[in-house]
């Protein structure tokens, strides 16, 4: 069971509040696979001090946002912070359950899944990269019947009914979002100036944009943590690169590092792949994309 709670005193487990990605989401399924029942916490901001689990926030082990984070694969792949917990924690859940050749099973599910999470969530996935992903199709393929069990065909096609039934009412409910997305993105953008896209509130803008063949770099909006975000454009829709990437000096930095190297007051992070970077104020996060274009 998962408890979530506002109290970090009773919090065993940290992570990120806010948009939620594969990466804090599978690091809080291995947790409860592994310790069944767990306590945990979201915060805008945390500082690991090592007395919690602590997973993608708080620069700490199994976090991987800071400026000097450079643990990675064999095949260069970085982890993110879903991959550094199952390196920690994965062999220690599959004991725990008894599974044939643990080992191997690690492997296979490193293979498979946490090095497509690791590099999905660095920016570093493509479709040319050197290891396997579920799809869509091939996850409603994994509730078949398995070979050596005596699990009934029917049983397994209702589960699989039920998974896509789920999947179904999300994917309805996101296509109603984008196409409001697109009316409200096509007001905005009479007003954008220097290609950058200026929101009052966030709105799910990157089909929009694609969708509508719009000229942008960077679009700036109010973020769920409580401060402003400016967001670079990616080349093509759901891409990695950056259209027009922030400063590589700033790659990583947060708070007083970032504000003392950009010279902008209220300055608070700057994404390691140079995507993202958030300030106090609009204003502020307005001038991050405005010493960027500087060069």
């Amino acid at each position: 069971m998962i408890k979530l709670t506002n109290n970090l005193e009773e919090a065993q487990f940290v992570t990120h509040a806010g948009n939620f990605h594969a990466d804090d989401v599978f690091c809080t399924v291995l947790m409860k696979r592994l310790y069944d029942d767990i306590t945990l916490i979201r915060l805008k901001d945390y500082q690991d001090d090592g007395t919690k689990i602590a997973y993608d926030i708080g620069l700490g082990r199994f976090d991987h946002h800071g400026a000097n984070y450079d643990e990675k694969r064999t095949n260069g792949i970085h982890y993110c912070g879903f991959g550094l917990l199952w390196q920690e924690y994965g062999l220690k859940y599959l004991h725990k359950i008894k599974v044939d050749n643990p080992e191997k099973v690690f492997e296979v599910i490193d293979e498979l899944l946490v090095i497509a999470i690791d590099a999905f969530d660095n920016g570093e996935y493509n479709l040319d990269a050197p290891f396997n992903i579920y799809t869509l199709s091939s996850l409603i393929e994994l509730f078949r019947p398995k070979i050596g069990t005596k699990e009934d065909e029917n049983e397994c096609f209702l589960k699989v009914v039920s998974f896509a039934d789920t999947i179904f009412e999300q994917v309805l409910k996101d296509a109603i979002v984008k196409v409001s997305a697109i009316k409200k993105i096509e007001n905005y953008a009479k007003d954008v100036k220097d290609k950058v896209l200026i929101l009052d509130e966030y709105i799910p803008y990157e089909y929009a944009i694609f969708k509508l063949g719009l000229d942008i770099d960077f679009v700036v909006y109010p973020s769920n943590r409580g401060c402003y975000a400016a967001h670079t454009v990616p080349t093509k829709y759901k891409g990695f690169i950056p259209k027009v990437p922030f400063k590589k000096e700033w790659a990583g930095l947060r708070d007083e590092a970032l504000q003392k190297v950009s010279g902008i007051k209220t300055a608070h992070f700057c994404h390691k792949k140079l995507f993202l970077a958030t300030a106090t104020t609009k204003e502020d996060a307005i001038r991050l994309i405005e010493e960027t274009k500087k060069g």
